[in-house]
């Protein structure tokens, strides 16, 4: 009795057990004489660690359907075999043991697509879900079904819808008070709030606002301390430490950033060194307080692993980042180098993913080691390759010591990963060093460096035998794209405007 479009609906791992069947099942409901049949020979099957949404479902249908699977409803006609099920409402009940049927609602409301639970979640999850729900699953993360004439059928994730235009002063409210309204001191979410409309500004959406509900889910389940205040402790006249407390991680690194670069402009030298922090955002970000005091900043942080070392096929150390900050003329913007360990960002995968787009060949690698293009098998236990093979297992060895055993007595394979347990701190760490040269330059020298780097944006261009187009600089992207937020606001994607419950037109 299954139709050729019903699924028997294996897209996981063959070898893997089932944990759920329904076989030519029907399923009526009602009194005698005005029954519903809401089932008609459906075939489902779920593998262990399988996630589904099922949506096209009416509260009585989801009530039903759940009464079915958990045995308080025997079916009208056909085979129900299920193992031990734990049934409860989407965004109130975490995944377990066995097979978790969550009961979704009518459509997206006090509810999104970020309560379902991620894809490396171990256990069996079942979404039921209402009509407005079809499509909304997130490429690669979930399969989509649909109830259509009482059979289970495949419902391919609609085209993500483009984003929306936003200017950057909007962008920034709008992420301050959702920072406030989850229970941030008011310090706290600026500081948070600036350096991710900066990342949006600088167009590296990937360290932007689509990490704002990650955050709030964070904050929520207990791995962001929203009371948290970073407390520094100087132990030299250049030396400190700072306390994040596992609060937001961006008022510890900016807290770090001013101290660092004020000392380092008094003393010459200066370091400071962070520890039990979060996510702190694009390193670039920081480069203010180097700015302002005419001082070089080099600043490093460890994260949790993402990125496999060359040849080897899974995941065991952080997409550390690098950033060097050379001021510029005051009142300039200073020249940045800010890039990631890994060929490239993991932030810019999960960009991808919001977007439902494939990435780049060479990017990524799936769970066995396997070149992939889905996004989404980055949190399927896929990782990033290192880019520059042995030497760029050299520099994130770099950040590894310097910014983990150094600053915060911990390297990447201690460190958290913040979607995967929400509810705990990360415990990354981050050095910030400051360097001043007029106190360490050759004497009766001149001490500003805008000039040399001019004279290297000049020695890249001398290798071309004809004039490079733009950009051929590592800051040019950044200014480009800085411009045109500056004018015309930035992109957010559509998946995180619904995530956040925006309702931008």
């Amino acid at each position: 009795m299954t139709p050729p479009t019903t699924t028997g609906l294996a897209s996981a791992a063959s070898h893997l057990p089932l944990v759920l069947e329904l076989r030519d099942v029907v399923l009526s409901v009602g009194p005698p004489g005005a029954e519903r049949v809401l089932l008609r020979g459906a075939d489902l099957r779920i593998r262990e660690g399988e996630k589904v949404l099922l949506s096209g479902l009416d509260g009585e249908a989801r009530s039903s359907l759940t009464a079915l699977l958990d045995g308080r409803m025997p079916p009208t006609y056909g085979t129900v075999r299920v193992g031990p099920v734990r049934s409860g409402r989407l965004g109130r009940l975490r995944a377990g043991r066995g097979t978790t049927v969550l009961d979704a609602g009518d459509g997206p409301g006090s509810v999104t697509v970020a309560d379902l639970p991620p894809d490396d979640d171990p256990f069996s999850v079942l979404v039921l879900a209402g009509h407005e729900w079809a499509g909304l699953s997130v490429p690669g993360r979930y399969r989509s079904l649909r109830l259509d004439g009482g059979q289970f059928v495949e419902s391919p994730p609609a085209r993500p819808p483009a984003g929306v235009r936003v200017p950057l002063a909007e962008l920034h409210r709008r992420t301050l008070a959702a920072l406030l309204e989850a229970g941030v001191e008011a310090p706290a979410a600026e500081a948070a709030s600036s350096v991710l409309v900066d990342a949006e500004r600088r167009g590296h959406r990937s360290h932007g606002v689509a990490l704002l509900p990650t955050y709030l889910r964070r904050i929520e389940e207990g791995g962001i301390r929203a009371a948290a205040r970073p407390r520094l402790t100087e132990t030299g006249p250049a030396v400190a430490t700072v306390d994040a407390g596992g609060g937001l991680g961006q008022p510890a690194a900016r807290l770090a950033a001013d101290w660092c670069a004020a000392k380092a402009a008094e003393h010459g030298l200066a370091a400071v060194a962070v520890h039990d922090n979060n996510h702190v955002g694009m390193l670039a970000a920081y480069r203010h307080a180097f700015q302002r005091h005419q001082v070089v900043g080099f600043l490093l942080n460890t994260s949790g692993p993402s990125v496999a070392a060359p040849g080897a096929g899974r995941p065991t150390l952080g997409s550390n980042a690098i950033c060097l900050v050379t001021p510029s003329a005051e009142g300039g913007e200073p020249f940045c180098v800010d890039l990631a360990t890994g060929v490239v960002a993991a932030g810019k995968i999960r960009d991808a993913l919001n977007r439902g787009v494939p990435v780049p060949p060479g990017w990524l690698q799936d769970a066995s080691g396997a070149p992939t293009t889905d996004p989404g098998d980055l949190d399927r236990g896929g990782s990033i390759p290192l880019f520059g093979g042995y030497k760029g297992l050299c520099v994130t060895l770099l950040a590894e010591i310097l910014a983990g055993a150094v600053a915060g007595r911990r390297v990447s394979p201690d460190v958290g990963k913040q979607r995967k347990h929400p509810e705990q701190v990360m415990g990354c760490s981050q050095l910030f060093i400051g360097l001043s040269a007029r106190h360490l330059g050759p004497a009766g020298e001149p001490e500003a460096l805008d000039g040399f780097v001019d004279r290297l944006r000049a020695a890249v261009l001398d290798g071309h035998a004809t004039r490079p187009a733009r950009p051929w600089f590592p800051d040019q992207p950044e200014e480009d794209h800085a411009a045109e937020a500056d004018a015309h606001g930035v992109e957010v994607p559509a998946s995180v405007l619904a995530e956040l419950g925006w309702g931008l037109p």
